[in-house]
């Protein structure tokens, strides 16, 4: 059984790293835009305009991608079906991760929120003490014992109590915000293109509204290719250390079962973000269960060999 004392002692510096982590994430991210409008400037010979205004839009897409990329991905992951069947076993779920929370001693609010899907999965969210959520799928309450949910909970909450969850909140919000500002633009444009055909307010005005968000996807459309560095970011040590947590309380045993059930149960998420990979308990688009590590296109480690890393570690 880990002790607190252990877990206090290690959650300082983790914590302390992964915070100025975030900075230097944030500035990587500004740097390499400004780099880019410098590229331009010398080519096309504009002096510094190009690295003025890349300097400003990347500042303003990090301050957005910062403040509501959190949310997008709850809401993007959230339950959206009717299912009430499931309702009882959502309730005695939330009772479980309070008392984890409780047990850890974790003071902050830890929210829980069910995603429809088969699949055995999880995935945790947040930058702040009161903002952390972890998003549980259907499959996951339906198919995993009692000890199997505390063994995916003491996962996710080992990586909100290191701030991984707020590292990683932080790389999506810096790196995954020219794609989320680019598809969230696109999805004005088409409601505003709706209301033009249905004529419902002013013309002129709908136009203006297309031409900005147009701008706007436009400019992100230039800085896309930097949100699939996002995961040179992302350490797959952390999925290492949070599974060797789990079973360190639980037993290995616990652990492997709940990782083989999610190799066993992996069904695809339709999600067009892949900075949203990294959050999640397994890979959401299953190329981990594969055995393969993909150092651009994933951020995770195989099952089989997070499977093995335990066997390995644990005698």
């Amino acid at each position: 059984m880990t002790k607190l004392s252990d877990i206090k002692k290690t959650k300082l510096d983790r914590k302390l790293s992964n915070k100025i982590s975030m900075y230097i994430v944030i500035v990587i991210f500004i740097t390499l835009c400004i780099l880019l409008g410098l590229i331009l400037d010398t080519l096309l010979k504009t002096m510094v305009v190009f690295t003025i205004i890349f300097g400003l839009f990347s500042l303003f897409q990090v301050l957005f991608g910062l403040s509501v990329v959190d949310k997008i991905i709850i809401r993007l992951m959230r339950l959206k079906s009717n299912d009430k069947t499931i309702e009882p076993e959502v309730k005695s779920t939330k009772d479980l991760l309070n008392e984890l929370k409780t047990s850890l001693n974790i003071q902050s609010d830890v929210e829980l929120m069910l995603i429809d899907s088969p699949s055995v999965n999880t995935l945790s969210v947040g930058r702040g003490e009161h903002t952390h959520t972890i998003c549980i799928t259907s499959g996951a309450l339906k198919k995993l014992q009692p000890e199997e949910l505390k063994a995916i909970f003491l996962h996710e909450l080992y990586h909100i109590i290191h701030k991984d969850t707020d590292y990683l909140t932080t790389v999506s919000g810096t790196f995954g915000s020219p794609m989320l500002i680019y598809e969230l633009s696109r999805e004005k444009i088409a409601k505003l293109r709706k209301i033009w055909n249905e004529g419902k307010i002013n013309r002129q005005k709908v136009a203006n509204g297309i031409a900005l968000y147009a701008t706007i996807a436009a400019f992100s459309s230039i800085f896309i290719p930097l949100s699939f560095l996002s995961n040179i970011f992302v350490s797959v040590r952390k999925e290492f250390d949070a599974d060797f947590f789990a079973a360190e309380i639980l037993g290995k045993e616990v652990m492997i079962k709940l990782l083989s059930k999610a190799m066993e149960n992996c069904h695809k998420f339709d999600t067009k973000f892949s900075f949203i990979r990294y959050h999640f308990f397994v890979d959401p688009n299953c190329a981990d269960a594969q055995g393969k590590m993909n150092f651009i296109s994933g951020t995770y480690p195989s099952i089989e060999e997070r499977i093995k890393h335990l066997e390995n570690k644990l005698i």
